[in-house]
């Protein structure tokens, strides 16, 4: 009794986030626990069976055994081409005319023909094939229907092509075996193709991969990954493309199956295929485990929050009571201790929250009224845009009325001005826009200053659309008409395309110049202290270029003493 009465009074004075700390440890590891003493055996198990590695350490074998009767085949070849004595008693053959040599001739041909494919075991079927696809010589029977253009061909290499798994061409021979060709080049004569099978039974083998892995298939792949040959022809047909050969992995999933895949040396692929089933039977099994202990640890979590809601749920509750006082303005609403240090530290706090909240309550209303005041003086002082434009615009009729042109002139250019900085479509506008634009303004200033300006568009229409900030060549033009033009003073915009990429906008003048020290001011200076160097024209540029097109927009100034400025604004198109 004494030990759970120091464990009660030891519990009492634990605050709440000890409490949750030693709660959650134990509803952590107890389950932990459990989860590696139940999990253990079905862990060792899915360890134990190794079914992947398994997997491949038989496919590697298998295809190592059909890669060497291939390596086999080919090497057998050579006993039967060009020089080797057979291939010299071929060319002698097709030189001579003597009835007796031919007879003589053949007969040593298929002897030696016969006694070369008994000697390796690994060849089957032999035989020579003239250019019109008719055996010439062999060692067994030949089926009818024979041809080269029927047998599944799963790479060609050093000369020689090799065909995937198929019924053998001998009539007597119903199992499957693979083969290769090669041609035989007779010097000074026709040449003959050899074609040689192997004596090795695949099904056989596959028989067997199949009691090792159950319900595994196999697939052949040439270099392309076309299927040369198929196990599982439902699904996977003979001709198709196995598509997952080109992401280059070497297992998967496809089709409710998992695949395997090993690479020859010669290039063609052999894949086995498992049945999801049966590949996941062992995963199964632990995922029930898991779900059962899943089970047993939800009621013991349960039971945990349980008692976390009968320490936790009052306090909230409370504080859900001050919240609900705060929205409908009771700020006078003060909750009960809750005896819990972290908890009542918090109401307090929620106690000082409310007190300023009343104060800025009092504050915005007062702000708000001032706003009011200000909103309706700003009212009466705004001027009608479109009055002034229709104003302008009747002036410009009367002044072409009475054949006031140069009136006429300066107000048109004024009045499209104006509805260009005043319309509403935001900061950003277009090349051609902007141009327009310019066009005006500079008419407006030839009244009041003595210059010429010409304006040369070197880019195709649709470049004129890219979107741009608003007012970038205006304060360039006239920053060059203020600062640097003289008498007779004389303006050139050029529009062109830099590049794919890139729109370059040049802005020349003939005026006095900058020299090199004022250049690099006006370039390097930080552009919000920059104003009495360079202006607020060109600090807007400036700005404006950094902001909208983060770095990937710049312009540079080119400049002689007494010859003249040239400003460049370099504008990426996307």
């Amino acid at each position: 009794m004494k030990v759970l009465q120091k464990f009660t009074n030891f519990y009492k004075n634990l605050t709440l986030r000890k409490r949750i700390v030693y709660l959650f440890t134990l509803a952590a590891f107890i389950p932990f626990f459990c989860a590696v003493i139940l999990s253990y055996n079905a862990i060792y198990t899915i360890l134990e069976n190794k079914l992947e590695d398994g997997a491949f350490s038989h496919l590697k074998h298998t295809e190592l055994s059909l890669s060497n009767t291939m390596n086999d085949l080919a090497q057998i070849s050579h006993q039967f081409v060009y020089p080797s004595s057979l291939a010299l008693k071929l060319k002698d053959l097709q030189e001579t005319d003597d009835p007796a040599e031919l007879t003589s001739l053949n007969e040593a041909i298929q002897t030696e023909l016969d006694y070369i494919s008994y000697t390796n075991s690994t060849a089957g079927l032999t035989m020579y094939v003239d250019n019109g696809g008719r055996p010439v010589f062999r060692n067994m029977p030949v089926r009818q229907d024979f041809s080269f253009d029927e047998l599944p061909v799963i790479g060609k290499y050093s000369g020689i092509t090799y065909y995937g798994p198929h019924i053998s061409n001998n009539p007597l021979n119903t199992r499957y075996v693979v083969s290769i060709s090669k041609e035989v080049n007779i010097p000074d004569n026709d040449s003959v193709q050899l074609y040689i099978e192997s004596s090795f039974s695949l099904t056989q083998n596959m028989l067997k991969a199949n009691q090792q892995v159950n319900n595994s298939f196999f697939l052949l792949l040439d270099g392309d990954g076309r299927i040369a040959y198929s196990e599982l022809n439902s699904l996977f047909a003979v001709d198709d493309y196995f598509d997952e050969i080109v992401t280059g992995d070497i297992s998967g999933s496809i089709g409710g199956y998992y695949w395997f895949r090993t690479e020859s040396d010669q290039g063609w692929s052999m894949v086995s295929l498992i049945s999801s089933g049966e590949y996941n039977e062992e995963k199964t099994i632990w995922i029930t485990q898991m779900l059962i202990l899943a089970v047993i640890f939800g009621m013991f979590s349960l039971a945990i929050a349980f008692l976390l809601r009968k320490m936790v749920y009052k306090p909230i509750r409370q504080f859900d009571s001050e919240i609900q006082a705060i929205t409908t303005n009771n700020f006078q609403f003060k909750s009960e201790p809750t005896n819990i240090p972290e908890f009542d530290e918090f109401l307090d706090q929620l106690q000082h929250m409310k007190k300023r909240i009343a104060e800025l309550i009092e504050e915005v209303e007062l702000k708000e009224k001032k706003r009011a005041d200000l909103e309706i003086e700003k009212l009466m002082y705004q001027i009608n845009p479109h009055f002034l434009m229709n104003t302008l615009d009747t002036v410009h009729w009367l002044a072409l009325i009475n054949k006031q042109t140069d009136i006429d002139q300066l107000v048109s250019s004024l009045n499209k001005l104006l509805y260009y900085n005043l319309k509403k479509s935001g900061k950003v506008s277009t090349i051609e826009e902007e141009i327009d634009s310019l066009v005006q303004y500079c008419k407006i200033q030839e009244f009041r200053h003595n210059f010429s300006f010409n304006i040369v568009k070197k880019v195709e229409e649709e470049s004129l659309k890219t979107p741009v900030p608003r007012f970038i060549l205006q304060p360039l033009v006239e920053n060059a008409i203020y600062h640097g033009l003289a008498e007779e003073g004389h303006i050139e915009v050029i529009v062109e395309k830099k590049d794919e990429n890139t729109i370059l906008i040049s802005i020349h003048d003939n005026g006095s110049g900058l020299s090199g020290e004022e250049i690099e001011n006006i370039l390097s200076t930080d552009i919000k202290n920059n104003k009495e160097v360079i202006g607020i024209g060109m600090n807007y540029v400036k700005r404006m270029l950094e902001s909208h097109y983060e770095n990937r927009a710049y312009f540079t100034i080119k400049s002689e003493k007494g010859k003249g400025t040239t400003v460049e604004l370099h504008l990426p198109i996307n």
